[in-house]
Order: structure tokens, then sequence, then C-alpha cells
């Protein structure tokens, strides 16, 4: 087997188990609001990525050419995605969040037959079905019933936000793929990230300078490791990766983000999360082997 193909497909996997950090670091923030840590995130992971740019010669090279208010679009949806994904986690845990943020193929599924115009097979709607199941398994039947959680507990809160972030994702995905014909990966994630943090500035108005330095080593990992360092693997490595492979081998995202939060926050793990998990997973799957026949 061709060594580049080989080093391109750890890269992706390298950089689908560093994204499943993502939540849980967030746990580790004190004394500052999902906006204020999604903004210095983005911001230390947009430096990295410019200075990664540089280095290679890259930078001087992207440019905005066409489809520039679909690349403003696509800048909002991250920082959507970002903060309602940061918003579940402090709600609900990890394990949930991350499943109902895999619930975007399940968006791109009802949306694509009316923005993208494709056709909804019988294997898309087998996906389907596995997607709304898992997401009521996920949840918990028990809760959606009105009057069966407290009020004040915020879990249905969390679970909105976390439905939200899966939302906010395949608007990424269908946004990302009406663009790739104009920007490459890296061109969309530098020139979009530049918008995400004129849409989240205000949020830094409120963040005291002691909070800041309190949280410096976690929002340094969270831009370092996952904004920069983890898009680059996955954006190179997807120079030599077929697209539905990278999609299957994302998967891994939401199995290591659960199973590193019960290593590192004994979040627990109960049988319902387990059987949606494999719902929602089976569900992404089917999806991505349906882009494979395409």
């Amino acid at each position: 087997m061709d060594p580049r193909y080989l080093k391109a497909n750890a890269q992706v996997i390298a950089s689908s188990v560093i994204y499943g950090f993502a939540g849980i670091f967030f746990l580790y923030i004190k004394n500052m609001d999902a906006g204020a840590v999604v903004f210095c995130q983005i911001l230390l992971g947009f430096l990295v990525l410019a200075v990664y740019l540089g280095a290679r010669g890259k930078l001087s090279g992207i440019k905005l050419r066409g489809k520039r208010k679909t690349l403003l679009l696509l800048g909002a949806w991250q920082a959507g995605v970002m903060l309602s994904y940061y918003t579940a986690v402090s709600f609900t845990n990890v394990s949930i969040s991350v499943l109902l943020l895999y619930t975007a193929p399940l968006y791109v599924l009802m949306m694509a037959p009316f923005i993208l115009k494709e056709k909804i097979s019988a294997k898309n709607l087998a996906a389907l079905v596995l997607s709304l199941a898992g997401v009521v398994v996920v949840i918990g039947p028990e809760n959606l019933i009105p009057g069966t959680v407290e009020a004040g507990s915020g879990y249905l809160f969390g679970v909105l936000m976390g439905l939200f972030s899966g939302f906010f994702y395949a608007c990424i995905i269908m946004t990302s793929r009406y663009l790739r014909d104009e920007y490459s990966g890296l061109e969309q994630l530098f020139l979009s990230t530049g918008v995400t943090l004129v849409i989240l500035f205000p949020f830094m108005l409120r963040v005291s300078s002691a909070a800041l330095l309190e949280n410096l080593p976690v929002l340094l990992f969270l831009g370092v490791m996952i904004t920069s360092i983890g898009s680059i693997l996955y954006f190179t490595g997807l120079e030599h990766v077929k697209a539905h492979n990278a999609s299957i081998i994302s998967l891994l995202e939401p199995v290591s983000a659960i199973f590193f939060a019960y290593l590192i926050l004994n979040d627990p793990v109960s049988r319902s999360t387990m059987v949606g998990c494999v719902l929602i997973l089976a569900s992404s799957l089917l999806m991505s082997l349906e882009e494979d026949k395409a």
C-alpha cells in the first residue's frame, strides 16, 4: 500500500481523536462563558494556522474570490456549532452532546433535496430512521414527555443545544460542499475563522484578565491542539483520502469522546447511551456508504 495513503489515513484518524477532546477540556474552563471560550480557542488556532500556512508559502495565496456571501455564512455556522456544542456539554454531558452533534447527517438528509437537489434513496431513508431512533434513545423517551423533567434542571435545554449543534454542523457540511470548487479545505477554514472571530468578539468584552490567565493552559490546548493541529491534520490528510473514507474515519470522534470522557471525567455511559451511539453512528455510516456509491 502507498505509504502516502497510509500517512494520510493516520492523519485523519489522529485528527478525529483530537477533536474528541474538545468537550472534555471545555469542562475545565472556569469563570468564562461558552462564547468567550470559543473566541479564544478560534483566535489561538487562527494564529497558529496563519504561521503554518506562512511557513508553507501558502498564506499569500489565500484570497477572497467568488461566493463571498457563502463564505460569510460558513463563519456564522462555525460560531453556531461551537457555541451550541459547548453549551450542550455544560447542561448535559460530553457523551450525549457529541452524539447529538453527530446527528448532522440527519439534517443533511432532510435539507439536501431542497438545497442541493439530491434525491433520497432507500438507504438514506434507513439512515434517517436509525438516526431518529438513536436521538430518542440518547435523550431518553421519558424525557420527551412534558412535565417529566424538572424545569430548573436545564437538561432539555442542553439537549436542544445539542440538536442545534448537529443542525449547524449540517449547514457547515452543505456550505463547504458548495464552496469546494472555489476554495480548498484549508482556505475555507482560514477565511471562515476570520469571520467567526468578528462575530464572537463581543463575548470577550465581559471577560476579565484574571479569568484569561487562569484558563490560559486549557485555552492553548483547545486553540493549538484542536483548532489548528487537528484541522491541519484533517485537511492535509484529506488530500490523499477519499471523502467518504474520511467521513467514516471521522466517526472515531464521538467514540473517542465518549471513551475519554469516561476515563477522564468519569462520565457515566448508560446502556441507552451506548444503544443510541450505535444507532446514530450506523446512520452516519450508511450515509457515508451512499456517498461512496454516488
